[in-house]
């Protein structure tokens, strides 16, 4: 493989992984946005955007990844998502999130991703972070148990790629790949 460097501070070079994402459309996005923006000033926690993983972690070159990616989605509609309840994890990346609810045909895009971009037995399950950090569990519990928005459902669309850096800040799209389209 041919993996993509940049450096860190102090110097140190990175191999650049990359993740695979949903990003709800409107008027969810700017909901979620406003809740994570709070919840970051609040808790002293990174802001991000909004976002599905449907994987993440991949460490094949992006014209792979663009590759793979583009032709399972070529004859894929849009996604009906709906969301499930608000809820929270021990890992970093899921303090507090709001789980999206299972549909076969988001499990089998995840499925088919993963089956040929990283061949790797990990549990999925689908939602948007609404807060990330090393918070303590009673935190987490008090924060979830806060949050009181009622979302219904968004349509996705495309399927964004995401290069893996440190800082949530630096997280941009280097591909944007819409749903039932012929690729170049």
């Amino acid at each position: 493989f041919i993996y993509v460097l940049y450096t860190v501070p102090g110097g140190i070079i990175a191999i650049v992984k990359y993740s695979i994402w949903i990003i709800p459309s409107e008027p969810i996005f700017s909901q979620l946005s406003k809740v994570i923006s709070e919840l970051s000033f609040k808790y002293n926690c990174p802001v991000f955007e909004p976002h599905l993983t449907v994987l993440g972690n991949i460490d094949h070159e992006l014209s792979e990844i663009k590759q793979v990616v583009e032709k399972i989605v070529r004859d894929l509609d849009d996604l009906n998502l709906s969301f499930g309840p608000v809820s929270f994890s021990t890992t970093y990346f899921q303090s507090v999130l709001i789980r999206i609810n299972s549909t076969a045909k988001l499990m089998q895009l995840h499925f088919d991703i993963k089956k040929l971009l990283k061949d790797e037995n990990i549990v999925y399950m689908p939602h948007i972070s609404l807060m990330y950090g090393n918070h303590d569990m009673e935190t987490r519990e008090k924060v979830t148990l806060g949050l009181n928005f009622h979302l219904s459902s968004f349509i996705a669309r495309q399927i964004v790629i995401i290069p893996e850096k440190p800082k949530p800040a630096d997280w941009k799209p280097v591909a944007i790949i819409p749903f039932g389209k012929e690729c170049e």
